[in-house]
């Protein structure tokens, strides 16, 4: 079963008050891949570094070792129960007694015509159309591998601000910090020249052009440089919504060419602070290979389909007083 982090607490929370009223629930949430938390010192995930706090001896020392302590062996003050969710861009671990994600308020971010992003609606009619071709997809990622890395989830996405098939939106650039802790949903007002498509949509974090890592945070990681971090787009969030279950998954609908349709889903949590000198971008594509299969773009059975059968779309994302397509993002109050 799989969970954001919010339905993942509110799940936990759910079954402690159903089965286990009087039990203590502790959710700890770190920018790691699946079991780096115990294999070693680790200050860079991926071209991100994210300090001496987020490695596996700070969680170990601080977090998981005194709770064991506790618990296994009656030593020490007992741990407070509640979420510990680190912040992958002010680098800090946030505390919630009561459950992440804490106190913020679901702000809508609307897509402009020109390319930008702003919190007010579009004032005048708008959109932008790319062609979708199957044959042709966005990679994930852009570099070449047998397998699907870890750190593709924070991978540079110049590369896809590159493509004609991907729409691309940015903020000025900040003077204050976009602190984001909780739910990310998107909503998209589209027309497509088919029958299906897919709608990826990307939360960004583009780094300043002159950033640049001191070279001891190297040295001290034993690593070395291995991007150019000034103007880095790293990925922050992204998901993926297959159009013809955009009202019900278990229901799947055609698209109407030509017809105005709004195309609404939720995407994982995020506990994440633009900085000042960084700029909030999101990319809206339909093609994410090989992480999401291909679509055909046509409403069928894809699992019987062949090549023939995958076709290019022209799609298009409507950015209008009565077609604002936007993302909300929960800013932290």
């Amino acid at each position: 079963m799989v969970f954001s982090i919010e339905n993942y607490w509110k799940f936990l929370n759910f079954r402690q008050h159903q089965n286990s009223p009087e039990t203590e629930t502790y959710f700890v949430e770190g920018p790691w891949a699946h079991g780096l938390w115990s294999r070693g010192q680790r200050q860079f995930f991926g071209d991100i570094y994210f300090g001496d706090e987020i490695t596996s001896e700070y969680y170990n020392a601080n977090i998981e070792l005194p709770f064991f302590e506790y618990y296994l062996n009656g030593k020490g003050e007992k741990p407070q129960p509640g979420a510990r969710v680190f912040d992958t861009g002010s680098l800090q671990w946030h505390y919630f007694p009561k459950g992440w994600p804490g106190n913020f308020t679901s702000q809508p971010f609307y897509l402009q015509a020109n390319g930008t992003i702003s919190q007010q609606k579009p004032a005048t009619q708008g959109e932008l159309t790319y062609t979708s071709d199957p044959a042709h997809p966005v990679p994930y990622t852009m570099l070449p591998g047998t397998g699907r890395t870890t750190t593709y989830m924070l991978d540079d996405q110049r590369f896809a601000a590159r493509r004609p098939d991907v729409l691309t939106f940015t903020t000025p650039v900040l003077i204050e910090p976009l602190q984001l802790s909780g739910e990310v949903s998107a909503e998209l007002q589209v027309s497509l020249t088919t029958t299906d498509a897919d709608f990826v949509v990307k939360i960004i974090d583009v780094f300043p052009d002159d950033f640049s890592y001191p070279r001891e945070y190297y040295q001290q990681a034993n690593k070395q440089q291995s991007a150019v971090m000034a103007g880095y787009q790293m990925l922050v969030r992204g998901e993926v919504m297959r159009g013809k279950y955009r009202n019900d998954f278990a229901k799947p609908e055609p698209f109407v060419p030509g017809q105005t349709t709004t195309v609404k889903f939720t995407m994982p949590d995020v506990s994440h602070t633009f900085m000042p000198g960084h700029k909030l971008m999101i990319q809206v594509q339909s093609s994410w290979f090989p992480l999401v299969d291909r679509n055909p773009q046509q409403f069928c059975n894809i699992y019987k389909c062949d090549d023939g059968d995958f076709i290019k779309s022209d799609i298009t994302i409507h950015c209008s007083p009565q077609a604002a397509s936007c993302i909300w993002l929960p800013v932290v109050k």
